[in-house]
């Protein structure tokens, strides 16, 4: 092979092997080691109940460079009070992208005196006790907690909950009441028939706030929102709502022991009224109408006779079941005797009302 031949072959070579050689040198530059400084977290907030502080925010999942974090990471906890120096409040670990609580003990002399405004930050560190800086600020009150909601109760009455309390003339602003709905395990008759109407559950929570009137403790209020044959858990709180600088600030009392209420419907409908009897001759039959009621867990009325005149008690003619509509027919009448009927109101409990006003009534021969 002649020396131009074999440059030739030379440059084949090369031209081939080029393209690897330049892909293989098209190396990213060298990155340093992650520091692993936690991100900040931005949801930090404060909620005073009690003579405790109840911190809660997000960890974060990465650190400042993105790289994910792995295991638990300390956090130091910082409380300072009217702007000034930060005192320690606690340290915690907490695993990545979880929710975090936090429970601030405040003590004594914070928990006494004129209010002030208390500020909160967390600080997550590395593992070297680095950081990237604190959380969002998240504030509170020092001084004294409004005083427990003494003597908290619950009954059933015919316009719902009765929830009742010890008075007193402290600085709090409103009652916080809250209802935990109990579930079953098998809906009741009644609660099934809501749930078609409404085509919603009871919601598993609600509040119910009573508002201070000229700052008089009203002690007592309904829960008028409360179905019958429900079992749920109250509990009560005395809220302070203070202004601090540009922040307003909840103060709450610790809650109430826990009130557990069935609320049983023993209420009977109301007497139905209108109660009107026609003697059908012709179909050998009286016929008895009234008006209807309106109760919603209404399951229908029962009818009474006796004979006219007659110091026995009213007999039940109507079937074992309630009837469901205000109209009724007595076929087993007996032409030219005079009876005496009544009806009662009966509703999904077995609640019966009192029964109705007497009307007289003869079926022709």
């Amino acid at each position: 092979m002649n020396q131009r031949a074999r440059a030739s072959l030379s440059f084949l070579s090369l031209a081939a092997v080029l393209p690897f050689l330049v892909a293989c040198g098209m190396v990213a530059p060298p990155q340093p080691p992650s520091l692993y400084l936690p991100q900040p977290p931005t949801d930090l907030t404060a909620t005073r109940i009690g003579n405790e502080v109840h911190l809660h925010w997000t960890m974060p999942k990465r650190a400042t460079d993105r790289v994910l974090l792995k295991g638990d990471q300390d956090v130091h906890v910082c409380r300072s009070v009217a702007n000034g120096p930060c005192e320690t409040a606690g340290d915690a670990k907490y695993a990545p992208d979880a929710e975090a609580d936090f429970t601030d003990h405040l003590p004594g002399a914070l928990t006494s005196g004129t209010s002030q405004l208390v500020t909160y930050t967390v600080e997550l560190r590395n593992h070297r006790g680095k950081t990237a800086g604190p959380s969002n600020p998240a504030w509170s009150a020092s001084g004294a907690a409004p005083a427990q909601a003494a003597a908290f109760a619950a009954e059933i009455h015919t316009e719902g909950v009765l929830l009742r309390w010890q008075p007193t003339k402290d600085a709090s602003t409103l009652i916080r009441i809250e209802r935990t709905f109990v579930a079953k395990q098998e809906p009741s008759p009644k609660q099934s028939s809501a749930l078609l109407r409404k085509g919603a559950a009871t919601p598993p929570q609600q509040t119910l706030e009573v508002t201070y009137k000229s700052g008089h403790d009203p002690a007592r209020a309904y829960d008028k929102d409360a179905a019958f044959d429900e079992t749920y858990h109250y509990t009560a709180q005395r809220i302070e709502t203070l202004s601090l600088g540009e922040h307003k600030i909840e103060i709450a009392s610790d809650p109430s022991p826990v009130v557990t209420l069935n609320t049983r419907d023993i209420f009977p409908p109301a007497v139905p009224t209108g109660l009107v009897a026609v003697g059908s001759p012709d179909e050998h039959a009286i016929d008895l109408s009234w008006s209807p009621n309106t109760e919603n867990d209404l399951a229908g009325y029962i009818v009474y006779r006796r004979e006219a005149g007659s110091t026995a008690a009213p007999i039940r003619i109507s079937p074992t079941q309630p009837i469901v509509g205000p109209a009724f027919r007595d076929a087993a009448a007996e032409p030219g005797k005079g009876y005496a009927y009544s009806v009662s109101a009966i509703d999904h409990d077995k609640n019966e009302s009192p029964r109705s006003p007497e009307v007289e009534e003869t079926l022709p021969q």
